[in-house]
């Protein structure tokens, strides 16, 4: 019995039951508890408004947080990156998925000679009746081939570009988050500074009144000097705390600034002329269960898509252990415009120089 005849019965079974060497997938388990520690007093919670998971930081009802925000995740250069690498996986996956498919080329050429008379061959053929010293030439090639995906490594490779793709999806998500929640909470740190500023000079200035005061009921004897001291060191640890506020605020309000892509103290003025409470937080809602939270953390969607991806290639690596079999077609057509010549130059086979005309 010949090869052919052994190998045939093999691959029709392979074809048919369309088979993958290499693990199959499994997404590991993550037992975690059905609820949140003080779940039920999150859920319970009063809010003006509710908070939407895509855009939660609209549920804080501050018009210039979710301008911020907005302006934040159209400058940052880190969020770019990880759109290009979407882009990039989407290509690989396209390039991997046109693997499965047949391939066809084709290419065509033409070619113009004009024939010299100054030559021995020119002149002999100038002689010939009706001789065109113009020639057109067209060639055309057509070829297609189709590799046969008996083992199914073309299949685990497409499966890998499939998670990779939805990783760097899953990357550009968590990215967006970073950014959006970095810069969500430099603003309220800096509302938070800002109260706790105006705080500060309202205490100051309480303070000196108080110590105005002791010190006017100390100068009449009405006062001991303990309780003059005692004013004095309230308002001097009060006043201490004002620089190191100030401080806090300029440090925060430089971050928002390289978070909004922006040079140090662009929005400096705008944030200090409007000065506005700290925004509420909105009420978290349909939050589900701790495994519920798991899988729509992107950070944990990348990993474990990446970890599907390189399982896959584990059955890209077996398959090359395997022969690959391919079907192949092609074709050429040539084609003269005008007629050939008549006589074409050859060199002797025998003895002696020259040359010898021979019939094409």
């Amino acid at each position: 019995m010949s090869f052919h005849r052994l190998l045939a019965p093999f691959l029709s079974v392979a074809v048919a039951a369309g088979c993958a060497v290499g693990p199959d997938y499994r997404r590991p388990d993550a037992p975690v508890s059905d609820h949140f520690l003080g779940q039920p007093q999150v859920e319970q919670r009063r809010a003006a408004s509710a908070a939407d998971l895509v855009t939660w930081w609209e549920g804080f009802g501050d018009p210039q947080l979710t301008r911020l925000v907005s302006v934040a995740l159209e400058q940052n250069l880190d969020l770019a990156q990880a759109t290009a690498r979407v882009a990039q996986a989407r290509a690989g996956l396209g390039a991997a998925t046109a693997a499965l498919l047949p391939s066809a080329s084709g290419s065509a050429q033409a070619a113009r000679s004009y024939q010299s008379i100054e030559t021995p061959l020119g002149r002999l053929q100038n002689a010939t009746p009706g001789f065109d010293r113009y020639g057109n030439s067209y060639e055309a090639n057509l070829g297609a081939s189709w590799e046969v995906d008996v083992f199914g490594g073309l299949r685990r490779g497409r499966e890998a570009a499939l998670a990779d793709y939805r990783a760097s999806e899953a990357g550009a998500t968590a990215t967006r988050l970073a950014v959006a929640a970095q810069t969500a909470d430099l603003y309220i740190t800096i509302r938070g500074l800002q109260a706790r500023l105006a705080i500060a000079t309202r205490q100051v200035e309480t303070q000196e009144k108080l110590l105005s005061t002791v010190g006017r009921l100390f100068a009449k004897g009405l006062a001991a000097e303990l309780e003059v001291r005692q004013a004095e060191g309230a308002m001097a640890e009060v006043q201490a705390t004002i620089p190191v506020l100030e401080a806090g605020l300029d440090a925060a309000l430089n971050a928002l600034d390289v978070m909004l892509g922006a040079p140090p103290g662009t929005y400096r003025a705008e944030l200090a002329e409007d000065i506005k409470a700290v925004p509420a937080a909105p009420q978290i809602i349909g939050a589900g269960s701790p495994a519920d939270l798991l899988r729509r953390r992107p950070d944990l969607i990348v990993a474990e898509r990446r970890l599907a991806a390189a399982n896959a290639r584990i059955g890209v690596a077996i398959a090359e252990y395997y022969p690959n079999f391919a079907c192949c077609l092609g074709g050429q057509r040539h084609l003269h415009s005008k007629r050939e010549p008549l006589f074409r130059w050859r060199e002797p086979g025998g003895r002696g120089g020259g040359l010898a005309l021979a019939p094409v």
